[in-house]
């Protein structure tokens, strides 16, 4: 009797809870809606976080060949400067919103955190590597960057980096010469502003490369800001491509260490220089500046 009577309270109350919450039956359909939703967002946000890991690979791989000597006093401080951390804060979360959304799959209790954890960092770096293997993590840095103006891609960082006189570096591209071999161009920085650029020391391979007309990085040293002279002790392509193999970005880096050595070396030549030639090479020094730039007196 007392079984029957509590099976009877029972019916009530859930009789009467039904009632008080105005619960309602559903379809399966919204149901099934729901779980296909929930693996959708899981499916989004494994992308995004694939999407963040391939503009990191592309800084990655693009900033190990940079010129770090011409713009920072160690590696240390130019990591700090060229991280992308936007990216590294927007990978962390979209792992943090999978992870979630596939716990609360309708068999997503059964997996342990540790398990669905490591799955989405795996795939999210596989299709991050896969992204970035079709040039995808240099697109969409550009496209925010182009787009966004708060957005700091990595081609507004490296002018904001290059197009400083003042320590010795600048960004643009040759906008006239004469017709007959001269030592000073004009040349014209990202500013717009117009610059008189002695070229005597530069080799045939790097006038070549500014009389291209192509976007360049000018390394050397300002000796009049107001009049916009510019001693010119090297000139670098622009590497903010895609489309450079690996092989060509070691290749440039090489190219510019040697210079730096050159000029380290012609110190070092006219420090030893004997009696007899020091009046001479102490006249070839005075006459350069490309000795005493800061790359040059870093280099060990």
């Amino acid at each position: 009797m007392n079984k029957i009577e509590n099976q009877k309270c029972l019916k009530d109350c859930l009789y009467d809870r039904i009632e008080d919450e105005a619960v309602c039956p559903r379809p399966r359909l919204f149901f099934h809606s729901r779980e296909c939703l929930v693996w959708f967002l899981w499916l989004i946000s494994v992308l995004i976080g694939s999407i963040a890991v391939a503009v990191s690979l592309f800084v990655v791989m693009h900033r190990q060949y940079d010129f770090y000597e011409a713009t920072h006093d160690n590696f240390l401080t130019f990591l700090v400067d060229y991280l992308p951390y936007l990216w590294f804060f927007v990978f962390i979360a979209m792992i943090g919103v999978a992870i979630y959304n596939l716990r609360h799959t309708a068999r997503g209790y059964r997996y342990s955190l540790g398990t669905i954890l490591l799955s989405s960092l795996v795939l999210s770096f596989a299709g991050g590597s896969a992204l970035q293997l079709f040039g995808v993590g240099y697109k969409i840095d550009d496209i925010l960057g182009n787009h966004m103006n708060n957005y700091l891609s990595q081609e507004k960082i490296e002018k904001n980096m290059w197009q400083s006189p003042t320590e010795g570096r600048l960004l643009g591209r040759q906008s006239y010469s004469t017709v007959q071999p001269t030592t000073t161009i004009i040349f014209k920085d990202t500013t717009g502003r117009g610059w008189t650029l002695d070229v005597r020391e530069l080799n045939d391979k790097e006038k070549r490369i500014l009389a291209s007309g192509q976007e360049v990085k000018i390394l050397g040293k300002c000796l009049d800001e107001d009049r916009g002279s510019f001693y010119a002790c090297g000139v670098f392509p622009v590497m903010m491509d895609k489309d450079m193999p690996m092989k060509d970005r070691s290749h440039e880096r090489e190219i510019f260490i040697e210079r730096l050595y050159e000029y380290k070396n012609r110190v070092k030549t006219a420090i030893y220089a004997t009696t007899t030639e020091f009046d001479k090479a102490d006249k070839v020094i005075n006459e350069r500046h490309c000795e005493d730039m800061k790359p040059v007196l870093k280099m060990p």
